[in-house]
């Protein structure tokens, strides 16, 4: 009877932690095949993919996307709550502020799709939630297909 108090009483405090991880708002946090979502406003686009794939700012936050390839891609907006379709050359730059709250679809018409396949991310402003982020790289070769 002792060993298993002891048994239920470590059993339930390691189980405390895998819990709460569970309930919060997906912000900063870990989603399917280790997917995060990132608090940042500075994306990079190298390898014919965003990195990261997923970050949340605050309403009024101008995000910065970095082209670090040598050809081009584009920032184009892939969901009906926002409109941007603009070419960055290779080392160039784009931004947009995000003024309201939301979940804003991005990919790049050169090395993805508007379905979020290939080269695409999400940006999560607010109190809105990603609710299914993207995972890993899926889509970018890491090549350059000139």
């Amino acid at each position: 009877m002792i060993r298993r108090r002891r048994f239920l009483t470590v059993t339930a405090a390691s189980t405390v932690p895998l819990v709460a991880g569970c309930t919060g708002a997906n912000n900063g946090g870990s989603g399917r095949d280790g997917a995060t979502v990132e608090e940042t406003s500075d994306v990079s686009m190298t390898g014919n993919q965003f990195q990261p794939r997923n970050i949340h700012v605050d309403a009024g936050t101008t995000v910065t996307w970095s082209n670090d390839d040598d050809f081009d891609h584009t920032v184009t907006s892939a969901s009906e709550n926002w409109d941007k379709d603009t070419n960055v050359s290779g080392e160039g730059q784009t931004t947009h502020t995000f003024e309201n709250n939301g979940v804003y679809d991005v990919y790049c018409t050169i090395h993805g799709g508007s379905d979020l396949s290939g080269m695409s991310m999400k940006v999560g402003v607010g109190d809105a939630t990603i609710e299914s982020p993207l995972g890993g790289d899926s889509g970018g070769s890491g090549e350059d297909p000139y």
